[in-house]
């Protein structure tokens, strides 16, 4: 990869790539024992909750030892709804290959085992093994229908067991084959709420959880090495040249993220989650930039340039602002909400994808724009085929995404409600300043009064009505807003 890099990633994984493997530290121990895993079974299990950094592990940790080994690790997803799970896979392998430049020689397109039974892969004078990594594997269960579903688990299933599965292609051009299983690892990697829908795969796989590796969050020592290592990495392809923290900072930094819950009798403490962590690096590493472009030498970040604990919690909290805020003009960030939190989240909270097309159909958002979403790790793009598909940049996004807009609505609820209620006042107030008037000029006996008054009955009465119609109609809706943002979820 070429171009510019940071040391923390923030919402995005990790590559596959020596400046990626450079500044990917606190998972070394998870790294070896993964990639002994694979070494060792056919088919390996990786899940892990939302934000933990499975894609991260298995690309800048555990990809490059495989290989070492002579084996190929493949990236692909199966996320890929027009030409189906199958021929997702088939393009995927294809594409990870030729990124590797490695010499590819296809295999038979009748299914998965008799691609990895015929499939070669060459680097120079070494035959490599296949590691066929399934990586985002809920997709299968969430973009697919049952039937492209079944179809592909009995795909996977004769590729993990080492079957010959039977066709009725009898084309004279497909070469006899030996009945001995393909040499291939397969890993499928996917989020820990997602793994009992693998049951769905037990009829075809018995053995697909005989294998499983539970990545958990980072303890305070490994998250503290993914804190200062990539800081003291020296590498010109980097934006920031090395810096460090200050002790206090770091112990802070850590002391923020563990703490969970905080009373006056008891404290609870839990691990590190990495998306939260990244973000805040993230942060650091661009105050770190301001300050050397202002030729600042031997940067040392302390608490009070992250504008202490209330600053760690802004981190956090406005993240989604952030990247939405400076968009202009205001139609465009007014557009770029509603694809992030009407399109791109599901009713039940969970993460969608949309194709560029679709996108630009919908909410005329160009391509320039998506791209630069994906530049702030807001949104991350994938090929598919031959389009561009986009989606929130990680799952942990979802809840602050969905607590901005709940705050977005309460506010304009109120504001609606305040409105409302000037809007009854100004009804009344035209309402009755009529009759009012007329008895205020008739114990005057004032003949001009009354007829002046009669005049504005005929002006007022009518914005009088319309006033209160309104307001009825913007009390109702306001309180309907403030319901559906205030009400718990069913």
């Amino acid at each position: 990869m070429t171009g510019i890099r940071t040391r923390y990633p923030g919402a995005q994984p990790f590559s596959d790539d020596a400046i990626s493997r450079a500044v990917f530290f606190g998972r070394a121990h998870e790294s070896t024992a993964l990639t002994d895993q694979i070494l060792a079974n056919r088919l390996v299990v990786v899940y892990a909750k939302s934000g933990l950094g499975k894609t991260s592990l298995l690309q800048a940790g555990v990809a490059q030892p495989l290989r070492d080994e002579s084996y190929l690790p493949l990236f692909v997803r199966v996320n890929d709804v027009k030409q189906g799970p199958l021929r997702g896979v088939l393009s995927g392998v294809r594409d990870s290959a030729l990124r590797h430049q490695v010499e590819y020689n296809p295999g038979s397109g009748l299914s998965l085992w008799h691609f990895f039974k015929t499939a070669e892969f060459w680097l120079a004078d070494r035959l490599l093994t296949p590691v066929l990594v399934l990586d985002q594997f809920e997709e299968l269960f969430t973009l697919h229908a049952p039937e492209a579903r079944a179809a592909f688990l009995r795909e996977l299933g004769y590729l993990v067991r080492g079957v010959r599965p039977e066709v009725t292609d009898s084309s004279p051009q497909i070469e006899p084959f030996t009945d001995s299983a393909p040499e291939v690892r397969i890993v499928i990697s996917l989020r820990e709420d997602y793994l009992g829908s693998l049951e769905e795969a037990a009829d075809n796989i018995p053995q697909i959880l005989d294998h499983r590796f539970r990545l958990t969050p980072l303890t305070v020592q490994a998250a503290t090495e993914a804190l200062e290592g990539p800081a003291r990495v020296q590498n010109q392809r980097l934006v920031t040249q090395p810096f460090t923290y200050r002790p206090d900072t770091v112990k802070a930094i850590l002391a923020y993220l563990t703490e969970r819950t905080k009373t006056r009798s008891v404290r609870t403490l839990s691990p590190v989650e990495p998306f939260h962590l990244q973000l805040i690096c993230q942060r650091v590493e661009t105050l770190v930039a301001n300050s050397q472009r202002q030729g600042v030498q031997g940067v040392e970040i302390s608490l009070s340039d992250l504008g202490g604990e209330r600053g760690l919690k802004a981190t956090l909290r406005d993240f989604y602002k952030n990247v939405i805020n400076p968009i202009e003009p205001r139609g465009t960030r007014r557009k770029v909400r509603r694809l992030c939190e009407q399109y791109l989240i599901s009713p039940e909270g969970r993460r969608l994808s949309l194709e560029q097309g679709e996108i630009k159909r919908i909410l005329k958002l160009d391509a320039q724009t998506l791209r630069s979403l994906v530049d702030r790790r807001l949104l991350r793009s994938d090929q598919r085929a031959d389009s561009w598909y986009y989606e929130l940049s990680h799952d942990s996004l979802v809840a602050p995404i969905l607590a901005t807009r709940k705050a977005r609505g309460i506010t304009f609820g109120l504001l609606g409600l305040l409105g409302s209620v000037m809007a009854g006042f100004v009804g009344i107030s035209f309402s009755l300043g009529v009759p009012v008037g007329l008895m205020l000029a008739e114990l005057r006996h004032s003949k001009e009064e009354v007829v002046g008054m009669v005049v504005a009955s005929v002006v007022l009465f009518p914005l009088g009505a319309v006033s209160l119609w309104m307001a009825a109609i913007g009390f109702r809706r306001s309180v309907e807003t403030l319901n559906r943002y205030t009400s718990p979820p069913v």
